[in-house]
């Protein structure tokens, strides 16, 4: 439903009323000093329409039908550096007027998500000096808007402020807040990211279509990450497993949990985490800024910090007036030692498998190593050349060696470079290969490309790393940083055996054997 907004002439006015903003003026001054992000200040006005959806929704579809749908546009206009929240849901009625605009002014009813009589107030003065509230209820029938220009109040310690009152119909109910001269305006890639956290904050009410929540006139919506289907690590021969486990416990009396805890199945360093619930929407841990304390997840390098995320609904716990915080009192350590023996048991050893398990890269991830492919070829062909003649030290390479041409393979990544040495070209190719069906860990032989026209003039060497080789799986991925020295390492090898060989050594191939065997070995 769309949240229609009526607009009367001037003439309509029928009086001013006048709205109390006692007892304590002075608080307000101190508001705009909160420590508030963006998403979380403009959660408060999102707050205070699901409180007054929820305690009036019969009321609501008996007068707009069983269709209605709760409705919050923000529209965020930087040119007028301005902020517009409007809602289509109960508005503020007259015996609620008077506690709505005075600081600490706890609601009758306050087991909702309007709990303290802070967050409309604390959030506006947090924004900008100057801002208005128009406001209509449902069955009654005037519109009221109430402005704050907050230097004025403070400065002449203003304690009642006009209210304008018009007429209109009892079929009207909506609520808008209008910021004037914001001082914290979000702004190009800052709008994205509050849209990020706003979804990720009201993703419950998102998904069970309570609230359409728009921002700009894009409505936003939660996307739950995939969660791994994969064998134990353990285990692998046997069946893969949905990695999600359903929580719930009770930490003392009054105080539970419950919800899931999953593995990802792409880890991701930003968006893994814990989100922490109470009264359906997130309070900690709100898109890249998971809940992650070390005593679960490590340090920010282990791959359980990358993949395990979960979403943990906390009931009887109380949050701070910001409502971005939960006071856990002594709680904490109990919490965290119960959830993690809860995902780490020998049944269903979630934590540990998050940490064991190594995903396959996909093959558009694998051809990102090319940058570490370049720089090894460019070094190598500036430097091989010196390197191979102070190893050699003699005038020629004294037997031709037996050829062994390498299988070509479809999914590779090669560069080629020439060494000119002691009258004979050699034409090096270094490869880099994600065929899955490769076993060995570096081959050596001819080149990949044989070229035979050069047969009788040019030496042709080939060197492969394999990037599906469980080594790399578990030690380097497609991490560009980490694949480039492991194959620094194995262009060196490739050319140690060459020269070997080309010395007339006949079981230099037995050393990389062996390796091969051993490495592949060690990295199951």
């Amino acid at each position: 439903m769309q949240i229609q907004i009526i607009s009367y002439p001037q003439n309509s006015m029928e009086k001013q009323d006048k709205v109390s903003i006692r007892p304590q003026v002075t608080m307000l001054s101190v508001l705009k000093y909160l420590e508030y992000e963006t998403w979380f200040a403009l959660a408060e006005f999102i707050d205070n329409a699901i409180a007054s959806y929820l305690k009036n929704k019969i009321a609501l579809k008996d007068v707009e039908g069983d269709n209605y749908k709760l409705e919050v546009r923000i529209e965020i206009n930087e040119s007028d550096n301005k902020i517009t929240i409007r809602d289509n849901a109960a508005g503020i009625g007259q015996s609620d007027y008077s506690r709505a605009f005075r600081a600490a002014e706890i609601p009758p009813d306050n087991t909702g998500l309007s709990e303290f009589g802070m967050g409309m107030k604390s959030a506006a003065c947090w924004f900008a000096d100057s801002w208005c509230v128009t406001s209509t209820s449902l069955n009654e029938d005037t519109e009221k808007k109430v402005c704050f220009d907050m230097k004025k109040i403070f400065e002449n310690k203003i304690e009642e402020l006009d209210v304008e009152v018009n007429s209109c119909n009892k079929k009207n109910h909506y609520t808008i807040v209008e910021l004037f001269d914001v001082n914290r305006m979000p702004r190009r890639r800052g709008i994205g990211k509050v849209k990020d956290h706003l979804k990720s904050i009201y993703r419950e009410f998102i998904r069970n279509e309570v609230l359409i929540l728009k921002v700009d006139n894009e409505i936003l919506s939660f996307e739950d990450p995939k969660i791994l289907l994969a064998p134990r690590y353990d285990a692998q021969t046997e069946e893969a497993i949905s990695w999600r486990k359903e929580i719930k416990f009770e930490i003392s009396e009054g105080l539970s949990v419950s919800g899931f805890v999953a593995i990802r199945e792409k880890g991701s360093t930003s968006e893994a985490g814990f989100a922490l619930f109470r009264r359906g929407r997130v309070i900690e841990g709100s898109y890249d800024n998971g809940f992650r304390p070390d005593f679960i997840f490590g340090a920010p390098n282990s791959y359980r910090y990358q993949r395990v995320f979960g979403e943990l609904h906390l009931e009887g716990f109380d949050v701070n007036f910001t409502k971005k915080g939960i006071h856990w009192d002594e709680n904490l350590e109990l919490f965290l030692r119960i959830l993690k023996d809860d995902i780490s048991s020998k049944e269903f050893p979630l934590l540990q498998q998050a940490e064991q398990y190594r995903a396959r890269a996909s093959e558009k991830e694998y051809k990102g190593a090319k940058k570490a492919l370049d720089e090894t070829v460019d070094d190598f062909a500036k430097r091989a050349p010196q390197v191979v003649a102070d190893i050699v030290n003699a005038p020629q390479i004294v037997s031709e060696p037996e050829k062994q041409e390498l299988i070509k393979t479809e999914k590779t990544l090669h560069r080629e470079f020439d060494i000119r040495f002691n009258k004979v070209n050699w034409r090096v190719s270094i490869e880099l290969s994600y065929d899955t069906s490769l076993k060995e860990f570096i081959e050596v032989g001819d080149s990949f490309i044989k070229d035979k026209s050069k047969e009788d003039s040019e030496r042709q060497i080939g060197i492969r790393l394999s990037l599906t080789h469980p080594f790399m799986v578990e030690f380097a991925g497609t991490d560009t940083n980490k694949i480039e020295p492991i194959l620094r390492i194995a262009a060196a090898f490739g050319l140690s055996e060459v020269i070997a060989k080309g010395s007339g050594v006949k079981t230099q191939g037995e050393v990389r054997r062996n390796f091969n065997e051993l490495i592949s070995n060690l990295s199951r």
